[in-house]
């Protein structure tokens, strides 16, 4: 099987991750993915001038010294096994660490009538966030690009973009798939994402299988076999039944217009079951 995290939810309000983690926002308009796939943007943390920053990024991760931005396309995972030995992955580890919003990811299973998706998610239903690295790429210069009156006009375009890490699957995923993305723990994101807080060596024992009696699997639609569908009717019945409690709440509260200079609210830490191990 190839080493592959391919489509994952993010449909929770963004200030929920101020519970776990104080952070500037930078996303101005953020919208649910029932089914956020390779090349499309998401939202996603990193360390940016001293504090942790959610900013919009490209999946699939596009190395500072390519040429091309396809080569992302092949950079949609890491294995946390040779993190440390491709050249793709090495500077980044080191010095670019983030965090990748979520609260499901799915994975299929071949059938007699075709692939069957399923969705895994943890059993309390939260946000969480899966270890990744980012780097920002400056696309070389085109002639022209815009069609403007100078022919010989050059434009450069630079593109942040990301890649989920991923590791050998817990007992609830092997069925599926013998690959699953890193979910780490709150009391760790901190230190994942400040470029040297923690010692390369204890980061990479973070990269371990998320325990499986934490999390929950359902069967979703089919719906999710193609990335142009996006909408709720991708989640199972109790998928849509906690989004619209969650839009519901939505409705209920005001909204973020915070300077976006402002941190994130990082009061009422989540205790006990919140956090897991």
């Amino acid at each position: 099987m190839e080493a592959m995290c391919g489509r994952y939810t993010i449909t929770s309000d963004p200030r929920e991750l101020g519970k776990l983690v104080q952070f500037i926002c930078r996303v101005a308009d953020f919208k649910p993915r029932y089914n956020l796939a390779p090349r499309q943007p998401a939202p996603v943390l990193l360390w940016e001038r001293g504090s942790a920053t959610l900013r919009t990024m490209r999946w699939g991760l596009i190395p500072s010294w390519s040429k091309d931005e396809n080569i992302g396309d092949k950079l949609t995972n890491a294995r946390a096994d040779t993190i440390t030995q491709k050249l793709s992955y090495r500077r980044p580890f080191e010095k670019q660490r983030c965090l990748v919003p979520a609260d499901g990811f799915y994975e299929w299973q071949t059938t007699p009538t075709g692939k069957q998706p399923f969705r895994f998610t943890l059993k309390i239903g939260d946000i969480f966030c899966l270890a990744g690295l980012w780097e920002r790429w400056l696309r070389p210069a085109r002639v022209g690009e815009l069609n403007l009156d100078d022919a010989n006009l050059e434009v450069s375009q630079t593109i942040d973009s990301f890649t989920i890490i991923t590791t050998e699957a817990n007992s609830l995923i092997t069925p599926f798939h013998n690959r699953m993305p890193v979910i780490l723990s709150p009391d760790h994101y901190q230190g994942w994402l400040e470029p040297n807080r923690l010692e390369p060596q204890f980061l990479k024992t973070l990269l371990c299988p998320y325990p499986a009696e934490f999390m929950a699997c359902h069967r979703v639609s089919c719906l999710v076999n193609s990335a142009k569908h996006d909408t709720p009717e991708c989640l199972p019945a109790n998928g849509l039944l906690a989004y619209f409690q969650k839009f519901l709440l939505y409705l209920a509260t005001p909204p973020v217009n915070a300077p976006r200079n402002t941190p994130m609210a990082a009061n009422d830490r989540p205790t006990g079951a919140a956090i897991l191990h």
